[in-house]
């Protein structure tokens, strides 16, 4: 387990010591920025630089022309992508979400989002992941897109402009485009909700020797062994072919329930649309896997998925659902960013400004969900290998044993008793919150001011 990421300073200057902004001093203020971010990550500015010098270079820097979004998430993507390279397979979880400012009604370059009536903008990522079997090992961003809606277009617009037209939609596509193909020897899967549900999306991919798993959205056509069917009525009249225990996470409440659940699989070929810019592209050979809940004649727990991959087994089929349940990952990763590190909080005067603020704060949400890595991974390693030694001698004169003898299983759960967690038999593993509150609080237990000079 690499432990670089426990030092803000050190994991700072992997981040952004390369930047070329014109100026040494400025690569420098980005570091030193950086560090100061991800030290206090739910601070405000003044609370993290310390004192008003640092402050007005902070806010210099969040106003240099040269530095982007883009170019501060650049050695992070690049560090994920090679990371992806040494694993098999690696899970690449798109989602989009909003970022909302309408409170701060001074902030300009905003746009519309929600009901038109919010203002804020728009941020898709591909969160890359690890199967493992205590859920997932993230790796990182392997690429973010952040976007302002613009004004709405009035008048008169033609099929053909209105097919050629770049929509918020072809976001899933740009993204394995922007990644790139897949290495020779490399499984690379990009697992979406239902709005990956896009024909050109999986055509895309699929010439770039992606896999895809994705939530149906779409009552697409279908060709099948008995004919051409619609998709949604010919799996769902299909018996279930076994049944699984899984844990379902309520979209809205976030309560976490076992439920029972029949599993139906099958092939089929996946019809383009009649209309539109991907007419007359040819079809895709795609599985399908529905899993649904037998205790309710409704549709309550549904997943309907589409794979790429070949599903010709129920080990299969139960592999695919387990990795598209994996996708709450980055729901995780957006509350690291908004909750974690307050971005929607951030009262910034600009667009621009905030734009360039997240190029730091998106990196910082992933040293977030490290902390959960790290608390999962070696368990029966001594901390004492990993860990610096006075954060060991901290914790094991809390737990009243040798710190020599202190495992990272024990030592990651004392600091998630330090951020409130009870470690009751129904509470599982620490979840990054917890583990991150303790961690601070225990960095503050063993600082200490350097001795004074003879």
């Amino acid at each position: 387990m690499d432990t670089n990421w426990l030092d803000a300073r050190q994991w700072a200057e992997e981040q952004w010591s390369s930047l070329d902004l014109g100026d040494r001093r400025r690569t420098k203020r980005a570091v030193s920025l950086g560090a100061a971010l991800a030290r206090f990550p739910e601070g405000s500015l003044p609370q993290q630089c310390g004192c008003w010098s640092d402050v007005k270079a902070a806010y210099r820097l969040l106003d240099e022309e040269r530095l982007s979004h883009e170019l501060l998430s650049a050695v992070h993507w690049q560090h994920t992508r090679r990371a992806a390279q040494s694993a098999l397979p690696v899970l690449f979880i798109q989602d989009t979400t909003e970022l909302d400012f309408s409170p701060h009604v001074a902030t300009t370059g905003l746009g519309h989002i929600g009901d038109t009536r919010g203002r804020g903008f728009l941020m898709h990522s591909a969160l890359a992941v690890t199967p493992t079997s205590s859920g997932a090992s993230v790796l990182g961003l392997a690429w973010q897109h952040v976007w302002t809606r613009t004004e709405r277009h009035k008048g008169h617009e033609t099929r053909t402009e209105r097919a050629g037209r770049h929509t918020e939609y072809d976001v899933w596509a740009d993204t394995v485009q922007a990644i790139g193909g897949v290495p020779p020897g490399c499984t690379w899967i990009s697992v979406g909700d239902r709005g990956s549900d896009v024909f050109s999306y999986l055509r895309i991919a699929r010439s770039l020797q992606w896999q895809v798993v994705m939530r149906v959205a779409q009552n697409r056509c279908v060709e099948t062994n008995e004919g051409s069917q619609r998709l949604m009525e010919w799996m769902r009249a299909k018996p279930p072919v076994t049944t699984t225990l899984l844990k379902y996470r309520d979209p809205k409440t976030h309560v976490v329930t076992p439920v029972q659940l029949g599993i139906a699989f099958d092939t089929c070929q996946l019809c383009a649309p009649r209309n539109g810019p991907e007419r007359g592209f040819p079809a895709q050979r795609v599985w399908c896997v529905r899993a649904f809940d037998l205790a309710t004649s409704g549709d309550a727990v549904e997943w309907l998925l589409v794979s790429t991959l070949p599903c010709l087994t129920v080990e299969a089929a139960l592999e695919r659902l387990s990795w598209y349940s994996l996708r709450w990952n980055i729901e995780e990763y957006h509350k690291c960013l908004k909750s974690g590190c307050r971005m929607e909080a951030r009262q910034l005067r600009s667009g621009k400004r905030l734009h360039r603020l997240l190029g730091f704060l998106a990196i910082v949400a992933v040293r977030l969900l490290w902390l959960r890595n790290a608390s999962r991974e070696d368990g029966d390693q001594l901390a004492r290998q990993l860990i610096p030694e006075p954060l060991c001698r901290v914790v094991a004169y809390r737990l009243h044993q040798p710190a020599t003898s202190l495992t990272l299983r024990v030592f990651w759960r004392a600091v998630a008793n330090l951020g409130g967690f009870l470690a009751r038999k129904s509470d599982g593993e620490p979840g990054w919150q917890t583990l991150w509150r303790g961690w601070m609080r225990l960095l503050d237990l063993t600082w200490c001011p350097p001795a004074p000079s003879p």
